[in-house]
């Protein structure tokens, strides 16, 4: 089944395709040269995208950049200059999304928090873009968002919405679009009469 992400809110919140490489709130964040939308290469070892199949020409280009964040990942890029071509900033994108929705479906799935198993594409696109886009940003949400996706696996947008307002992390605004769009589930009568 396909998923009914919006990628068009999560590249806003992830800037956008990028050719150049840049580094994200290094100074805050554990991020690491980041390229195409959103695609940090810091989070990243040469396995993973081997994993993605992207050719061995592209690899051995990302190389020096994986593994590499925050503060060192701004020297490296200031020394290194990474840009790659819009044909590999789209290939990146597609080998990337389909890994990462394939993931996030089967933790969701599988999430003993999930009680009545409702598989992931059964969710409304409200929620399947609301957590694809905290899960592009943290990674795993079951070990760096749990209070989150304990409330989105049960099911339960209106404390989903309310966690996301009170997120406490650095990006309010883009928590704050995230509750926006997930309340918009709270507004329709079936959902609200199975809360």
């Amino acid at each position: 089944m396909p998923d009914r992400i919006d990628y068009a809110f999560i590249a806003a919140r992830e800037g956008a395709l990028r050719l150049d490489g840049y580094v994200p709130d290094a100074r805050f964040s554990r991020s690491g040269v980041t390229i195409a939308t959103g695609f940090d290469l810091g989070q990243r070892h040469r396995i993973d995208l081997l994993a993605l199949g992207l050719p061995a020409r592209l690899i051995d280009q990302l190389d020096p950049y994986l593994g590499v964040t925050r503060q060192d990942a701004r020297t490296l890029l200031a020394e290194k200059p990474l840009r790659i071509t819009m044909a590999d900033a789209l290939l990146i994108n597609s080998a990337f999304k389909a890994r990462f929705v394939a993931r996030l479906a089967h933790d969701y799935g599988a999430s003993v928090l999930n009680r009545d198993g409702i598989a992931f594409f059964d969710l409304p696109a409200e929620a399947q873009t609301t957590i694809a886009s905290v899960a592009f940003q943290y990674g795993d949400l079951a070990t760096a968002a749990p209070r989150f996706w304990r409330t989105v696996c049960l099911q339960d947008w209106r404390a989903a919405v309310t966690e996301l307002r009170a997120f406490g992390d650095r990006y309010p605004t883009r928590r704050n679009l995230e509750a926006d769009l997930l309340s918009r589930l709270l507004e329709t009568p079936a959902v609200e009469a199975a809360r």
